[in-house]
């Protein structure tokens, strides 16, 4: 089956609306003395975040511009395999950016991969097998954005959070290995409290959810026009599938991160901690 795409660049340009993204530009770039206030901050706590922070603006302003121009066509999108091709191409970059923060750990991305992959793909696989979501552009592509996001997040927090265990406690580990654990017993304290870590965040806004904050997709339906009934109920579904496919990420990638840890006779490969 071929796929043809019917596009007129001059049309498209017409049909974008100039004077609110005029206006939205001009609050952007006001809000950026916000980000010069934050940096300020950083560099007088000494967090040292302060290029990140500034390369992260840079580079997130682009991309999310570039994917807001692509959305507009892919949005109407009723095509699962044009959709999923894109939803892919998230997980990728978001196993990337896993790597580039954690810039430290080697084979962080071999690990995030395909733990951001299948929980992601295989959550929204699901809920549209299930018919929870509708086969269109519009609603997989956001939430699909944000259940894949927080597998990301969950994959950066569940490999630091091994690595640096292991180089605090390499004497632990080694004790429990020499007594006949293996690497997912010695560690498994370890990943648990890491994946509860990563659902934590997702977990407070859960139980205030409408009392303390009106999460985005909720606030971004409303603002589209939604009732916020409708969009009240879709923002509930979101969480069950970001919670799912981020403890799936989680467990995937703790044993995927683990080959990267030992090797095959269970022998500790992390560098001890630099004094």
């Amino acid at each position: 089956m071929m796929l043809q795409f019917d596009f007129n660049l001059l049309e498209f340009l017409n049909g974008l609306p100039w004077d609110r993204i005029s206006e939205t530009s001009w609050r952007y770039i006001t809000a950026l003395f916000l980000l010069a206030a934050l940096i300020l901050v950083s560099r007088w706590q000494g967090l040292g975040i302060g290029n990140k922070l500034v390369v992260g603006t840079i580079r997130g302003t682009i991309q999310i511009l570039i994917m807001a121009l692509f959305l507009v066509s892919i949005f109407a999108l009723e095509n699962l395999i044009i959709i999923f091709i894109v939803l892919t191409f998230m997980g990728v970059f978001a196993a990337h950016t896993v790597r580039s923060n954690l810039d430290h750990i080697p084979g962080a991305m071999s690990a995030s991969l395909p733990g951001i992959l299948i929980a992601g793909l295989s959550v929204m696989f699901i809920s549209v097998l299930l018919g929870i979501i509708p086969v269109i552009g519009e609603y997989i592509i956001p939430m699909g954005g944000m259940v894949i996001g927080n597998s990301m997040t969950m994959s950066s927090l569940v490999i630091d959070r091994m690595w640096s265990n292991a180089q605090k406690q390499r004497s632990l580990i080694e004790t429990a290995l020499s007594l006949g654990a293996n690497p997912t017993q010695a560690n498994e304290l370890t990943i648990r409290e890491a994946i509860r870590a990563g659902l934590l965040p997702n977990l407070n806004r859960y139980a205030s959810l409408g009392i303390v904050s009106i999460p985005g997709l909720m606030s971004g339906m409303i603002i589209g026009g939604e009732h916020p009934i409708v969009a009240a109920f879709y923002q509930v579904i979101v969480f069950i599938m970001i919670f799912l496919a981020a403890t799936i990420c989680g467990f995937i990638i703790s044993r995927m991160f683990l080959r990267k840890m030992f090797n095959e006779r269970y022998q500790l490969l992390v560098p001890p901690l630099q004094k």
